[in-house]
């Protein structure tokens, strides 16, 4: 008996996911719990196993399609059923082709043959690429086949892209309309959400970070495998703040303020095409050495987008740093429903008043962006005090 293949549902708002590529190609035999496809959501691309043994058929979907959450694009049939490998005779009525069914494009026709590229999947022919990179080269008019990919299993990343262009000045006074991806459009809604609706407040703090560095350097000179980053301090820091400050550790709701039982504390990472925020739960319990093999962990998913929708949903507090890149200090938007983010800056020599006299020191500049409507500027106050606290004293 012929089991359909359905778009899955990998969160609880998810209504379409966009299908990446096929792993199997139609008429192709498939194993029960074998990888089948690969799909994108708002945050990763996950792949997807086949849901029965048997033969590849009757495929409605196309790669970059976007494809409503609960409907069927293919058939595992059994091998007696599948008498036309294709499907396509054995099932006139082709499923997903129902009244109602959202349209999806028609697969391209394939580019010419050319030299295999780093690219490439023997697999299925098809040239790997991010989304990002695929929405440039068709503004450049570039053949993705033809690229060297620098990114997971050699797949094509908008940096790849950009360095291959040509440089041509664009013409005088044009403007050029570049398409929306998933991730950013969720972006962009959730924070104009956040700003509409939640009455955000800041509060700058500076934070001596010598004793950190020392730390780390010191941990370097022992030959440690894993040197927590700076970042990894921080977060430390902070999920043992927020430990303290069940106030910081809450969200505004219709029925009144929750305060969250555990501390989930989100750390926003950069990724090709926008931002995701994974949670590392429990961050206030975590040993630092623990802690920062889970944050590097969950930063390399990220940015491969192979986060499973467990690795970013339930996050209670967010973290944003920005150090890396040379900024010193910026305010961030709350991640909601969360009622703070802290955004730090780079970690740069300053001359301070210390000890009595004056000193140069590593400093940091902290901002807590806060929602006014959970806590006020004392608590927030007294938030960063503990942060500080924490990191100065290692």
């Amino acid at each position: 008996m012929a089991v359909n293949v359905i778009m899955p549902a990998m969160g609880a708002t998810q209504e379409t996911g966009r299908l990446v590529r096929w792993l199997k190609q139609e008429g192709d035999s498939v194993t029960k719990g074998e990888m089948l496809m690969e799909v994108e959501t708002d945050k990763s691309v996950v792949e997807v196993e086949a849901p029965a043994s048997g033969i590849l058929a009757c495929v409605t979907a196309a790669p970059d399609d976007d494809i409503p959450v609960g409907q069927t694009i293919a058939l595992v049939m059994e091998p007696g059923e599948a008498t036309s490998a294709s499907g396509k005779s054995a099932n006139p009525a082709r499923p997903g082709k129902r009244k109602g069914r959202a349209p999806t494009r028609k697969p391209t026709k394939a580019p010419a043959a050319v030299a295999p590229s780093p690219a490439a999947n023997p697999r299925i022919g098809r040239t790997l690429a991010s989304p990002a990179a695929k929405r440039l080269a068709k503004e450049q008019g570039l053949d993705l086949a033809g690229l060297t990919g620098t990114g997971p299993e050699g797949a094509v990343v908008a940096r790849d892209v950009l360095s291959t262009a040509p440089d041509a000045p664009a013409e005088a006074g044009a403007a050029r309309s570049v398409p929306l991806s998933r991730m950013r459009r969720l972006i962009g809604e959730r924070m104009a959400s956040s700003k509409q609706t939640a009455p955000h407040f800041y509060l700058d703090m500076e934070v001596d970070m010598t004793g950190v560095e020392s730390r780390r350097e010191a941990l370097k000179q022992q030959g440690v495998e894993l040197v927590p980053s700076v970042n990894d301090f921080i977060l430390k820091a902070v999920g043992r703040a927020l430990a303290e400050s069940p106030a910081m550790n809450a969200s505004w709701t219709d029925k009144g303020i929750e305060q969250y039982g555990e501390v989930n504390l989100g750390m926003a990472v950069a990724v090709d095409d926008g931002l995701v925020v994974p949670v590392i739960r429990n961050a206030d319990k975590l040993p630092l050495e623990e802690l920062a093999l889970r944050s590097r962990e969950l930063a390399t998913q990220a940015q491969n987008r192979k986060l499973m929708p467990t690795d970013y949903q339930g996050g209670t507090f967010t973290a944003s740093n920005l150090g890396m890149f040379g900024v010193d200090s910026f305010t961030a938007i709350i991640n909601p429903p969360q009622c703070g983010i802290l955004a730090v800056g780079r970690v740069a020599p300053r001359v301070v008043p210390h000890g009595g006299d004056i000193a140069v020191r590593s400093m940091m500049t902290m901002t807590l962006s806060a929602d006014h409507r959970v806590v006020d500027g004392a608590i927030g106050a007294r938030f960063l005090q503990r942060v500080k606290q924490q990191l100065e004293v290692v």
